[in-house]
């Protein structure tokens, strides 16, 4: 609230809570002026007060729609995060299973007198992974 002095008019800006209803005396600061202010008495309408409840309203409103909207960006950056970290885990896995056929193919004879028949094991994977790839051919032509 603005409040000018009776004396010099010069204005100064007051917390409208420090001042009772009863009134209070003030100084100014220029020229310590001293005088008695009473804040001026509301008088607010239903009308007004209507439109201040529908603001009020609105703003809680607007308060409402902008935490429901930050929360559904946050649901999608979580899916679109958790789909990431899957492709991520999925990547990891094919890159560990290919290396560990190249860690056995090249330890294959140290390694096939704790694995008998190793070498059987070997070529049937290498048969079934080129019938998946034969199969991945055949489907995007």
């Amino acid at each position: 609230m603005i409040v000018s002095c009776e004396k010099c008019n010069k204005k100064f800006e007051l917390n409208i809570n420090l001042i009772p209803e009863t009134g209070r005396l003030l100084q100014c600061g220029s020229c310590s002026h001293q005088w008695h202010y009473k804040p001026p008495k509301k008088n607010v309408h239903k009308d007004e007060i209507k439109v201040l409840e529908k603001e009020a309203e609105d703003t809680e409103t607007k308060i409402i729609k902008k935490n429901y909207k930050s929360k559904n960006v946050e649901k999608s950056q979580k899916k679109d995060s958790n789909q990431i970290s899957f492709l991520n885990y999925l990547l990891v896995i094919i890159i560990s299973f290919f290396a560990i056929i190249l860690v056995v193919e090249t330890f294959k004879i140290q390694i096939s007198y704790f694995v008998p028949n190793l070498d059987f094991y070997l070529s049937s994977l290498y048969e079934s992974l080129k019938d998946i790839f034969l199969f991945f051919e055949d489907l995007l032509k």
